[in-house]
């Protein structure tokens, strides 16, 4: 069976690959969110030294800085999944078959676990940058904590907001995986229903076979009785 006459072969196809396109983007944008954060935490600090030479500027982000990192995973577990399914959509005539009757249920179930993965880091994701903020603190020289009142006044003068959600390229970082969860769940609704067709199809083809065998069988056994009736005869 040629790769063109798959089930779904062009559809699978095109989701699969969009699928692999906004998992890259996704996985670029956790990455330019994490350069950024860092860009961004150096800038307050040198802004604060300008202002208050001598202070030291602690701006916690590891909640947002962790599920960045989990989503770039999921991701990426999302991309790989999906450019082994576009090389077994069309390679898979040139597996050994062994190899082509498993590779259907292996997908399936890596597309359900990227799917998820994805869902539940963009989720999080999500409600982070849509609600939470950076923990910002100042110290002096001497190591004293400064009071909150102060390092807001200086974020005010800076022009800084510690909400994530005021900083474009997290807000970003939160909404690209959502096209990819789309299409990997399209992914994974398209495997079960090729997956079906497909079995349906070798059933079909199995059954076929058989009535041709019964049918070979049974124009033997004729061809066998009329010769016994010429040697009586």
């Amino acid at each position: 069976m040629s790769a063109s006459s798959a089930p779904l072969f062009k559809t699978r196809l095109a989701v699969y690959f969009l699928a692999f396109a906004l998992a890259i983007v996704s996985i670029g944008a956790v990455f330019n969110a994490q350069h950024e954060t860092g860009i961004s935490k150096a800038n307050t600090q040198a802004g604060v030294s300008k202002l208050t030479p001598g202070v030291t500027v602690y701006i916690g982000t590891s909640d947002v800085w962790n599920a960045g990192v989990a989503e770039g995973i999921a991701n990426l577990l999302l991309g790989a999944t999906s450019g082994l399914a576009i090389l077994a959509l069309l390679f898979s005539a040139r597996f050994p078959p062994f190899l082509r009757t498993g590779m259907m249920p292996l997908l399936l179930v890596l597309w359900t676990l990227s799917t998820v993965f994805v869902l539940v880091t963009s989720t999080i994701t999500t409600v982070f940058v849509a609600t939470r903020q950076a923990k910002v603190e100042a110290f002096l020289h001497n190591g004293t904590r400064m009071p909150d009142t102060l390092v807001q006044t200086f974020s005010k003068q800076l022009g800084m907001s510690p909400e994530y959600s005021t900083f474009g390229y997290l807000k970003f970082m939160s909404i690209a995986p959502w096209f990819a969860f789309v299409f990997a769940l399209l992914s994974t609704i398209l495997t079960v229903v090729a997956w079906r067709k497909s079995a349906a199809t070798s059933a079909e083809s199995e059954v076929a076979e058989r009535k041709a065998a019964a049918v070979e069988r049974g124009e033997g056994d004729a061809g066998s009785a009329e010769a016994i009736n010429d040697e009586k005869h």
